[in-house]
C-alpha cells in the first residue's frame, strides 16, 4: 500500500483512539458498563448475521463483569473482526470506518462498513480420481460443482461442497477418502480466485463378519435386524439403523454396534456387538384421571424374555368407573422382526357407559407389517358379547376379520410443531361362518396440527364411520357408533349422543360422522390457553338425526410427559356446560 494512503489511517486510528479516550475517562475504569453495537453499510442479511456473530464487542455486551477498560479492547478488535467476517462472502478489500460516543449512561460502537468490490472465479478445477472417481455421486458432485468463472467467490459454497464430498464417501464405504489438492489462490490486486479441488475416493471397503457378545436371546433372531449384510459396502448410517433397530427391542437396554475398522482384512470391516441385557421382567402400576373414565387405576406386567427364540408377553389390566377389563398378548418375532408383529391377543371386559352395558371377551391372532409407507394390522378375532343398549339386549358371537392401516408423521412424539395421522380400517363377519350376524364396518380418523409462529398452533380432526347390515339392533354395542366425550364432541358426556330407540334411550347408530377445529396459544412458560368448536354425531341415515355441537376454552400444560388438558365446554343444542380433563399426546 502506498504511505500517503497508510499514514492516513494511521492518522485516523489515532484520533479514533482519543476520541475514544475522551468519551471514556469520565468513568472508573472498573465500574460495571453496558455497550450497544451498529453496524451500517452493509445490506446483505447473511453478511450482516456473520459480522455481528464474529464482532467480541456485541457477543459480550451481556457480561456482568463488561467495565471500560474491556470495552476499549474489544473496540479496537473491531475493525480486523468485520474484515475477516466478510472474507467468507468473497470481500476482501472492505474499509471499516469506527466512532464510539456516549448515550447518557451507555456506550455506543459504531461500525460503517463499505465492503467494496468483490472478488470473482477466474478458474476452477475439479476433479475426482481413486477407486470410485466413475462412480456416482462423485462424478456428479463434480460436475456440478457451485461455483462457476465469473461468480463472486462465496467460500461457504466451496467448503459446503467439500463436506459433501467426504459425507458422501463415509456413506458409501471409501473411508480413506482425502483431498490432495485443495486450494482458493486470490489475487488481491487482480481481484479475482483460482480454485483447485481434487478428491481422491481411496478403496471401497465392506461390511465383515458380525458377531454378539453373549445374549439371553438366540443369536437368529438377533441377525434378523440386520440391515445389512457381508460384503455390502460398508456405511456409517446402516450400521447406525442396524444399532437403533436392535436397541428399540425390549431385549436390551444397551446396544453397540462398533465397525473394529483396525481388524479389517481384504477391506472387510467386522462388526462387533456388544449388548447389556434388560430385566426379563418388569411391572407397573398407575393412575390416571379423564373425565370419559373417571378415575382409573391401571396395573401392566411385561415379561420382555419367555424364551431364547425372543417371544414376550404383556398382561395389562384396567378399572375405572366405566371399565373393567384384563387384557393379554403374546408376541412372536418374525423373520423381519424390526418391521413384522406376530401376535396372539385376549382380553376380557365390562363396559359399563351411559348408554350401555356389555360383558365381553376376545381372542385372536394380529399380524402387522408395513405397506406402502403405513402400518398395516390383519387381525382375526372371535369375539363374544353379553350386552344390553337401550331397549336391545342379547348375546352376540362373532368371528370378526379386519384389516387396518395407520400413517403418523410428526416433528415430535411429544409436543409437534407440525405433523398429522390417519387411521382407516374395514372389518366384517359372516353369519355362516361362527357368527351370530352379518356386517361390514368402516372407520376413518383424520387428525392434523401446524404451527403458526412460535406460540400458536391449529389443530384439526375428523372422525367417520359406516356400517352395513340387515339387523342393526342385534349386532352389539362396541360394533355401533357412539358419539360426545373428550376426543369427540365436547360439552357431552363420554358416548352419549346417537340415534334413539322407541323408549328414548340412545341406541348408537351405523354412521358417524365428528370434526373438531381448536386453536391453542402459548401464555407463560409451557401454559397456554385453547379455543375450539367440535360438531357431529353418530346417524341413523344422512337425512336423520341432529349435528349436535360444543365449544369453549380450555387450559394446556405442555408437560414433561405430554399435554395435558383441562376444557370446559358449552352444549349449544342442550345449553349445558361439561368440563373435560385428558392427558396424552396430541397425535
Amino acid at each position: 500500500m502506498p504511505d500517503a494512503p497508510r499514514s492516513r489511517f494511521v492518522l485516523r486510528d489515532i484520533f479514533t483512539a482519543v476520541v475514544v479516550l475522551a468519551a471514556l475517562a469520565a468513568a472508573p475504569a472498573t465500574r460495571a458498563a453496558s455497550v450497544e453495537s451498529r453496524v451500517e453499510g452493509v445490506d446483505n442479511e447473511e453478511i450482516l448475521k456473520n459480522i455481528e456473530a464474529t464482532l467480541s464487542i456485541a457477543r459480550e455486551k451481556d457480561r456482568d463483569d463488561l467495565d471500560t477498560v474491556r470495552i476499549v479492547q474489544l473496540h479496537d478488535r473491531a475493525i480486523m473482526e468485520i474484515q475477516r467476517a466478510v472474507e467468507p462472502f468473497g470481500y476482501y478489500h472492505a474499509r471499516v470506518d469506527t466512532a464510539m460516543f456516549r448515550d447518557g449512561d451507555d456506550f455506543v460502537a459504531r461500525y460503517r462498513v463499505n465492503l467494496g468490490p468483490p472478488v470473482r472465479v477466474q478458474s476452477i478445477a475439479v476433479s475426482v480420481m481413486g477407486e470410485g472417481k466413475a462412480t456416482q455421486p462423485f462424478a456428479q458432485l463434480a460436475a456440478d460443482f457451485p461455483l462457476h468463472p465469473g461468480d463472486v467467490l462465496d467460500q461457504r459454497l466451496y467448503e459446503s461442497r467439500k463436506a459433501t464430498f467426504s459425507a458422501a464417501a463415509a456413506d458409501s464405504g471409501y473411508l480413506d477418502a482425502t483431498f490432495p489438492v485443495s486450494s482458493i489462490r486470490i489475487d488481491r490486486e487482480k481481484n479475482v480466485a483460482d480454485i483447485a479441488l481434487q478428491f481422491d475416493t481411496g478403496p471401497r471397503y465392506k461390511f465383515g463378519a458380525v458377531t454378539f457378545d453373549s445374549s439371553a436371546v438366540d443369536e437368529r433372531v438377533l441377525r434378523a435386524y440386520l440391515t445389512f449384510k457381508p460384503g455390502d459396502p460398508f456405511r456409517y448410517d446402516r450400521l447406525l439403523a442396524f444399532q437403533s433397530a436392535l436397541g428399540g427391542t425390549p431385549y436390551f437396554s444397551r446396544v453397540e454396534a462398533v465397525a473394529e475398522r483396525e481388524k479389517a482384512a481384504n477391506r472387510e470391516i467386522p462388526i462387533h456387538v456388544r449388548l447389556t441385557t434388560q430385566r426379563p421382567r418388569r411391572y407397573e402400576v398407575g393412575v390416571g384421571y379423564g373425565t370419559d373414565t373417571g378415575p382409573r387405576l391401571l396395573l401392566d406386567a411385561q415379561f420382555r424374555r419367555i424364551n431364547r427364540a425372543g417371544h414376550r408377553f404383556r398382561g395389562h389390566a384396567n378399572i375405572s368407573q366405566l371399565e373393567l377389563s384384563l387384557s393379554a398378548e403374546y408376541v412372536i418375532p418374525s423373520r423381519y422382526p424390526d418391521t413384522h408383529t406376530y401376535s396372539i391377543s385376549a382380553m376380557v371386559a365390562r363396559l359399563d357407559p351411559d348408554a350401555y352395558t356389555t360383558n365381553r371377551a376376545a381372542f385372536g391372532p394380529t399380524r402387522s407389517q408395513p405397506r406402502f409407507g403405513w402400518l398395516e394390522s390383519l387381525t382375526l378375532s372371535y369375539e363374544y358379547e353379553d350386552y344390553t343398549v337401550g331397549s336391545d339386549d342379547g348375546i352376540s358371537k362373532l368371528l370378526i376379520a379386519g384389516l387396518a392401516y395407520r400413517l403418523k408423521k410428526s416433528d415430535d412424539d411429544i409436543t409437534p410443531t407440525r405433523g398429522f395421522r390417519v387411521d382407516f380400517g374395514l372389518r366384517g363377519a359372516e353369519e355362516a361362518v361362527l357368527s351370530t350376524e352379518s356386517f361390514a364396518s368402516f372407520t376413518a380418523r383424520a387428525k392434523g396440527l401446524r404451527a403458526l409462529g412460535d406460540r400458536f398452533r391449529v389443530l384439526a380432526r375428523v372422525d367417520a364411520g359406516t356400517t352395513w347390515t340387515s339387523g342393526f339392533r342385534e349386532l352389539p354395542p362396541t360394533i355401533r357408533f357412539f358419539a360426545g366425550g373428550d376426543n369427540s364432541v365436547r360439552g357431552y358426556d363420554y358416548e352419549s349422543l346417537g340415534p334413539l330407540d322407541e323408549t328414548g334411550r340412545v341406541i348408537g347408530g351405523d354412521l358417524l360422522l365428528t370434526t373438531s377445529l381448536e386453536v391453542d396459544a402459548l401464555l407463560v412458560g409451557k401454559f397456554g390457553l385453547a379455543a375450539f368448536f367440535d360438531a357431529g354425531n353418530a346417524f341413523a341415515s344422512l337425512h336423520d338425526g341432529v349435528v349436535e355441537q360444543g365449544t369453549g376454552l380450555g387450559l394446556r400444560w405442555r408437560s414433561p410427559i405430554g399435554p395435558i388438558r383441562l376444557d370446559v365446554a358449552y352444549a349449544l343444542h342442550h345449553e349445558h356446560i361439561q368440563v373435560h380433563f385428558t392427558m396424552g399426546p396430541d397425535l
